[in-house]
C-alpha cells in the first residue's frame, strides 16, 4: 500500500492530464503542445506595438493582444522566452492578472478563458537579440522559433494569424514591415507608424525592418516595388534596376509556373549589411544579404548566378512556404527544396551560356556530399519533438540534397504531370498547411510509380548511396547522386582523360568522384593535387574551375608547398581565365607561406596594382590586408591605417574593425578576443563571429589556437540556445577551420568521447564540421 500511495500523486496528474488534453509545462515548444494548440485555437490574430528607442542602451517595450476562437477546457500556454521580468502587465479577458510565467512561456488558468472569443494583452519587454538591433538600424528575425523571444505568441506554424503593427520610432527612421503602411505622423523628434493588418502568416514569418534605410522604388505593372538599402558605393547602387528586374522576371515566372498571382500584396525587399543568411522570405519584407546582391567591381560568373539564385529561391519560398507552409518544422526541407529547385529554373533563361547540369551538380550534389559522407548526415525529414531544436534540422542535406532527390521526382512524373501536381497541392492548401506525406498523396494521382516507397528510400533514410566498385568512369551524366567507387583500372583512366572529356558536367562528376574515392584512400592526396592542376590550367568553364579550386583547397594540407606554387602560377598566368585567376588569387592570398609570394602580396595591396589582367574589388583588398596583417605584425599599424582610410561606408568600416582585433600579433589579446565571443552580447553580429573566428585559427597560428578547441565545443549548447539557425554549424566550423594536426583530432575525440548523451541535433553539427579533421588524422 506505501507504493500505492506513493505515486498516487503522480498516476492523478497523468490522469488529469489525458483527460483535460492539457500539455505540461515544458521548455520550448513541444510537438505535444502545438498538436494541443491547433486542435484548439481558430481565427488567431495579433495586435502589436512596439517603442523603439535610438540608442542601444535603452530597452524596447511592446504590446501585444491575442484575439481567437478557443474550444475545450484547461489552461493555455503563450510561449515567451525572455521570463518573468520581462512581463510586465497581462489582462485577460478584460480581467487583469498576475502573470504565472514559468519554462518559457505565460501559462494562462482555465477558469480566465472562455469558448469562443478570448483576447489577451500582454505588455512586456523583448529580447534584443530578434531584433539584431544596430546602432542606425534593425530587422526582426524569426525563423523558426524566435518569435517567442520577440513577443508573447503561439509560436508554431501551423497557427496561422493576421497581423496588426504600431511602430514608435525615431523620426529620422523609415521602417517596413508586411503589409503596407497605412497611416505615418511625427511628434516631438518620433515617428508613429499604423501598417495594414496581414495576410494569414506563421509567427516565423512576422518580420519588420526600421532604421536609416535608402530607398528606391519600382514599377511593376502599377504596384511598386521598394527596395531598402545602406549601400553608398555609387557603382554598386548602379546594380539596383538589375536587381529589380530580376525579381520581376522571378515574379513572372513563378505566376506563369503556378497559375496563381503573387500570393501576397506587395513585394518589398531589406538589402542588409552583416546579415546573417543569404535571405529570409518575410512576404512583404524580404530580407537579402548585402554581399550577395550587391556584387564587387569585377563579379565572376558564379557570383552572378548566386546573386540570381538567391533572388529567384527568395521569390519562389512566396508561394511554396509562404503561402502553403509546412505544419510542422519536420517539413521544413519541402519549402526549402521547391525554392531550390525552382530558383534552379527560374536561373536558365538569364544565363544562356551556363550549362546547367553542370552548375545543378556544382551546386546540389558536391554541397549535399559535404554532409552526407559524415558521420552527422542525416535523412531529408527528419524527427522533430520540440521546436526548440528546429534550427538544428537546416544544413546541406536540406538544402542540396533534397533538390537533387526533387529532380527524380519530376523526372518520374514528367514535366506537365509535376506541373499539375503542384498546381493542385498548392490550391488545395493555399494560405494554410501542409506535409510531405500530403503531397506524396497528390502526386501519386498522377503516376503508376510507387512514390511512397521511392520517398521511404530517398527521404526517411539517411547517408549517400554507395553503388558497386567500376572499371568504367561512373555517373558521367551527372545525374545519379552517392558514392561510386573506383576500380584501379578508372582511377587510371580518370586521371589521364579528365581534361579530354567533352562535356563539363563529365568532368565536374569525375572530379567529384575522384575526390570521394580520395577520401576513401583508393589514390592519393598527390595524385587528386596532380590532377586539379591539370584541369586548372586548361578549364575553360567557370563552374567546374570554381569546384576544382575548392576540391584544390582541401588537399592542400598534404601538399601546401606544391598547391601554393600552382595557386600562384595560375593567378599570374594571363592565358588563363580572367575569373579562375581571380579565384586562384583569393585562395593563394589564404594560404601563402612562402615568402617571395608574401612580399608580391605585400606590393598589390600598397600600391593597389594587382598583376596584369587581375581586377581586385575593395572587399579582396580589405581581404588581402586582414592576411597580410596576420603574417607581417611589424606592418600591422601601417596595414590598419591605410585600409581604414580606404573604406568609406560606415557598415564596412564597424565590420573591419571588429575582426582587426582576431589578427593581433599578441597572443593574450587573441585569447581575450575569443573569450569575449563566449558571451551572447558580444556575438550579435554572426558573420562577423565567423571571420574572427576564422582569424584566431588561422593555419599558420593553429599551434597557438589549440585552447580554443574545448570551449568553443563546450560553447555549443549556448550557441544554440542564443543563435540564429546557421549558426552552431557556422560556429564549429570556422573554431576547426585552420587545424589539421593529430593534437586537435585528439581533442576532438576525447571531446565527444566525453559526452556520449550530448544532443543527437547538435551533435550531428559537430560530426559534420569535425569530419575532415578526424578523416585526415
Amino acid at each position: 500500500m506505501k507504493h500505492i500511495l506513493h505515486f498516487f500523486p503522480c498516476l492523478l496528474l497523468l490522469a488529469l492530464t489525458a483527460c483535460t488534453g492539457v500539455s505540461p509545462v515544458e521548455s520550448g515548444v513541444s510537438r505535444e503542445l502545438a498538436r494541443e494548440r491547433a486542435s484548439r485555437i481558430t481565427d488567431l490574430h495579433y495586435d502589436l506595438a512596439f517603442n523603439i528607442p535610438a540608442s542601444l542602451e535603452e530597452p524596447c517595450d511592446g504590446m501585444v493582444t491575442l484575439r481567437f476562437n478557443l474550444s475545450g477546457k484547461g489552461q493555455l500556454q503563450l510561449d515567451f522566452r525572455p521570463g518573468a521580468d520581462a512581463v510586465h502587465d497581462l489582462t485577460v479577458n478584460g480581467r487583469e492578472m498576475e502573470a504565472d510565467v514559468r519554462d518559457e512561456h505565460i501559462v494562462i488558468p482555465g477558469k480566465a478563458l472562455k469558448q469562443g472569443q478570448n483576447e489577451i494583452t500582454v505588455s512586456f519587454t523583448p529580447d534584443d537579440a530578434p531584433l539584431n538591433r544596430r546602432p542606425e538600424f534593425l530587422y526582426s528575425l524569426l525563423v523558426p522559433d524566435r518569435a517567442r523571444t520577440l513577443f508573447p505568441c503561439f509560436d508554431q506554424p501551423d497557427l496561422k494569424a493576421t497581423f496588426s503593427l504600431t511602430l514608435d520610432i525615431p523620426e529620422e527612421w523609415v521602417a517596413v514591415a508586411n503589409a503596407e503602411t497605412l497611416e505615418e505622423s511625427v511628434a516631438e523628434g518620433r515617428k508613429h507608424l499604423r501598417f495594414k493588418e496581414s495576410a494569414l502568416l506563421p509567427t516565423y514569418l512576422f518580420s519588420f525592418a526600421a532604421g536609416r534605410w535608402n530607398i528606391a522604388s519600382f514599377d511593376r505593372d502599377g504596384q511598386p516595388v521598394h527596395i531598402y538599402y545602406r549601400e553608398t558605393d555609387p557603382a554598386k547602387l548602379a546594380q539596383l534596376p538589375e536587381i529589380f528586374r530580376q525579381i520581376d522576371y522571378a515574379l513572372d515566372w513563378m505566376e506563369d509556373y503556378t497559375g496563381i498571382p503573387m500570393p501576397f500584396p506587395k513585394y518589398d525587399c531589406v538589402i542588409v549589411p552583416g546579415f546573417q543568411f543569404g535571405g529570409m522570405e518575410h512576404p512583404g519584407a524580404i530580407l537579402f544579404n548585402e554581399t550577395r546582391l550587391f556584387l564587387g567591381e569585377a563579379p565572376t560568373d558564379v557570383e552572378k548566378l548566386s546573386r540570381t539564385d538567391l533572388i529567384s529561391h527568395e521569390t519562389s519560398h512566396l508561394w511554396f512556404g509562404d503561402a502553403v507552409t509546412m505544419e510542422w518544422f519536420d517539413d521544413v526541407w519541402t519549402k526549402e527544396v521547391f525554392a531550390g529547385h525552382f530558383a534552379a529554373q527560374i536561373t536558365r533563361p538569364l544565363f544562356p551560356d551556363v550549362d546547367f547540369r553542370t552548375l545543378d551538380f556544382r551546386n546540389f550534389n558536391v554541397r549535399a556530399y559535404e554532409e552526407d559522407r559524415t558521420e552527422g548526415t542525416t535523412p531529408i525529414r527528419q524527427r522533430l519533438d520540440n521546436l526548440q531544436d528546429a534550427g538544428l534540422i537546416y544544413g546541406n542535406i536540406v538544402y542540396d540534397k533534397s533538390p537533387v532527390v526533387m529532380r527524380m521526382l519530376a523526372d518520374t512524373l514528367g514535366t506537365d504531370a509535376f506541373r499539375e501536381g503542384l498546381r493542385e497541392y498548392l490550391n488545395r492548401y493555399l494560405y494554410g498547411n501542409a506535409t510531405w506525406p500530403a503531397l506524396i498523396d497528390i502526386l501519386d494521382e498522377y503516376t503508376d510509380a510507387d512514390l511512397r516507397s521511392w520517398s521511404r528510400y530517398w527521404v526517411d533514410e539517411k547517408g549517400m548511396p554507395e553503388y558497386p566498385e567500376s572499371d568504367f568512369l561512373p555517373n558521367l551524366s551527372a545525374l545519379g547522386y552517392g558514392y561510386y567507387p573506383m576500380s584501379g583500372e578508372a582511377i587510371a583512366t580518370a586521371l589521364s582523360s579528365v581534361t579530354s572529356l567533352e562535356k563539363p558536367y563529365e568532368r565536374l562528376s569525375t572530379l567529384a568522384n575522384l575526390y570521394e574515392n580520395m577520401l576513401h584512400r583508393r589514390l592519393t592526396p598527390e595524385q587528386m593535387q596532380a590532377c586539379l592542376g591539370s584541369v586548372l590550367r586548361s578549364e575553360k568553364d567557370p563552374l567546374v574551375a570554381s569546384s576544382a579550386l575548392g576540391y584544390l583547397g582541401e588537399v592542400w594540407r598534404h601538399c601546401p608547398a606544391e598547391v601554393e606554387s600552382l595557386l600562384h602560377d595560375l593567378a599570374r598566368d594571363r592565358e588563363i581565365p580572367a575569373q579562375v585567376r581571380l579565384s586562384a588569387f583569393r585562395s593563394l592570398a589564404h594560404l601563402h607561406s612562402d615568402a617571395t609570394i608574401d612580399e608580391a602580396l605585400w606590393q598589390i595591396w600598397l600600391r593597389q596594382r594587382p598583376w596584369p589582367g587581375l581586377e581586385l574589388s575593395a572587399e579582396d583588398y580589405n581581404t588581402l590586408a586582414c592576411e597580410l596583417a596576420l603574417r607581417r605584425p611589424a606592418e600591422m599599424e601601417q596595414i590598419r591605417s591605410v585600409q581604414r582610410s580606404r573604406i568609406t561606408n560606415a557598415d564596412r568600416l564597424a565590420r573591419f574593425d571588429y575582426v582587426w582585433t582576431a589578427l593581433s600579433p599578441d597572443k593574450n589579446v587573441r585569447d581575450s578576443v575569443f573569450t569575449s565571443l563566449l558571451e551572447p552580447e558580444n556575438r550579435a553580429t554572426e558573420p562577423w563571429v565567423q571571420e574572427s573566428l576564422r582569424y584566431l585559427n588561422h593555419p599558420l597560428r593553429q599551434q597557438e589556437a589549440l585552447d580554443y578547441i574545448a570551449p568553443a565545443l563546450d560553447e555549443m549548447q549556448e550557441i544554440q540556445r542564443t543563435g540564429d539557425i546557421f549558426f552552431p554549424k557556422n560556429w564549429i566550423v570556422a573554431t576547426f577551420s585552420g587545424h589539421d594536426s593529430p593534437e586537435v583530432a585528439a581533442l576532438v575525440r576525447s571531446w565527444l568521447d566525453a559526452h556520449p548523451d550530448y544532443p543527437p541535433l547538435l551533435l550531428n553539427k559537430i560530426r559534420q564540421a569535425s569530419d575532415p579533421l578526424l578523416r585526415n588524422n
